[in-house]
């Protein structure tokens, strides 16, 4: 009798460490796959991010802040300062009666034209977006800073989008 229990208990044992074999065997192979998954995932995402990066640097290329000219010319003063300063100043002219506008073209619509967003693109040059809410266009700028701190603009080029049909 003795025999038989432990012949029962070896096959039982048996059983159960096959079990556990086969067992560990899938946990091991589908942490395997997930942490092949997570490495493509983590691959991909530095990807993304080098890419996004690549185009950070191309859209900064053009920026009062990154551009080396612009440092040297505003030697001394604090760049970001100096950008929100002249984007007031360029926004502030939207309180400013039409005629005195820098958008050189006449009012289409009741209100007029209003700068809604600015780009500096250096120390010397600014682009901006207008609209009236139904004709829009852009223009470029020359701006200047007198000894008093005060923005002049002189508007180089602009141009209105045609109507889409």
């Amino acid at each position: 009798m003795k025999k038989h229990i432990f012949a029962y208990l070896f096959v039982f044992t048996v059983l159960i460490l096959l079990f556990h074999v086969v067992n560990s065997n899938k946990i091991l192979t589908n942490l395997e796959s997930d942490w092949q998954e997570e490495i493509m995932q983590r691959k991909q995402l530095q990807d993304t991010i080098r890419i996004l990066q690549d185009r950070i640097d191309e859209e900064v290329y053009f920026s009062l802040i990154q551009n080396e000219g612009a440092q040297i010319f505003f030697q001394g003063e604090d760049l970001i300062e100096l950008e929100n300063q002249l984007m007031d100043a360029i926004y502030e002219t939207n309180l400013l009666p039409n005629n005195e506008k820098l958008i050189p073209f006449a009012p289409m619509g009741e209100g007029g034209y209003l700068i809604n967003k600015v780009k500096v693109l250096n120390h010397k040059w600014v682009i901006a977006d207008f609209t009236d809410g139904s004709f829009w266009g852009e223009m470029l700028m020359l701006y200047s800073k007198d000894k008093i701190g005060r923005f002049r603009f002189e508007v180089k080029e602009s141009f209105l989008y045609p109507l889409s049909d």
